[in-house]
């Protein structure tokens, strides 16, 4: 008689744990709402000129890399929030072969508000969920972001603390000379271009650098959560191994780029 009630009782056990578990894979699920932003990004680092292995699933060419990523949210929303005209940029060491040393401060536009700062750091937080980006200080500053008439010139600049451009190479169509796939949150496709001038001096966080020359990158993005959903993005296939993977070079040649 025990053994019959037992068999019973443990199926019942093992069906609620499993709905226990579903639940919580669909709470997971929707936490993070629906959002969309196009715009344009700007990263630069202290890899080497138009050869950044990080782009390409390797470690930084230093170990750690120094580095900023921009993004200009030219219009867009995360959930209710409207992220039209967001200009925010992380600067630190945002890849490290070893993650412990790896934290950034993330630089708003003071003309952002609260709740947009809010929305965009979750939206990176969901982003990196593979691999959580480490933001120590926030600060809200005047940050000056502007791009040429011809498409061809990137500058940024925070009063005091940093000012960075970047130079891309057109062909006589128009069309971005050094295209490569790459590795990004924002999408799959970076275009190099020079690295005109990268200084970065924050003397209340104690840190500054000199890295004009090194590598640099322009990307126009349209991202949605949909294609995170559907793990559409090389950022979300690969291992660091150093060489693209299996999967990664099958959606680079369906793009209709080359795997270099």
């Amino acid at each position: 008689m025990i053994r019959r009630i037992a068999l019973p009782l443990m199926v019942c056990l093992v069906a609620l744990l499993c709905l226990q578990v579903g639940q919580a894979q669909k709470t997971a699920a929707t936490a993070t709402p629906d959002f969309e932003v196009q715009g344009i990004g700007f990263t630069l680092c202290q890899c080497t000129a138009y050869a950044c292995p990080c782009r390409s699933n390797g470690h930084p060419t230093h170990g750690s890399c120094d580095a900023a990523d921009f993004a200009y949210i030219e219009r867009g929303h995360y959930g209710d929030v409207k992220l039209d005209g967001f200009k925010a940029v992380v600067i630190g060491d945002l890849i490290d072969a070893n993650p412990d040393p790896a934290g950034a401060a993330m630089y708003f536009d003071q003309k952002t508000t609260p709740a947009q700062r809010e929305a965009f750091t979750k939206m990176l937080t969901y982003m990196f969920q593979f691999a959580p980006m480490k933001i120590g200080a926030t600060k809200a500053v005047a940050l000056d972001f502007q791009e040429s008439a011809d498409k061809t010139t990137y500058t940024l600049n925070i009063p005091g603390i940093l000012e960075a451009k970047g130079v891309m190479k057109r062909d006589k169509s128009g069309k971005p000379v050094n295209t490569v796939p790459g590795m990004d949150q924002w999408g799959n496709k970076i275009h190099y271009v020079d690295n005109v001038v990268f200084k970065y001096n924050d003397k209340e966080l104690g840190k500054s650098w000199d890295l004009s020359g090194r590598q640099a990158n322009v990307k126009f993005f349209h991202t949605t959560r949909k294609m995170y959903e559907g793990k559409e993005l090389l950022i979300q296939n690969g291992d660091m191994s150093g060489t693209w993977t299996a999967k990664q070079k099958e959606m680079i040649q369906k793009s209709g780029m080359k795997v270099e």
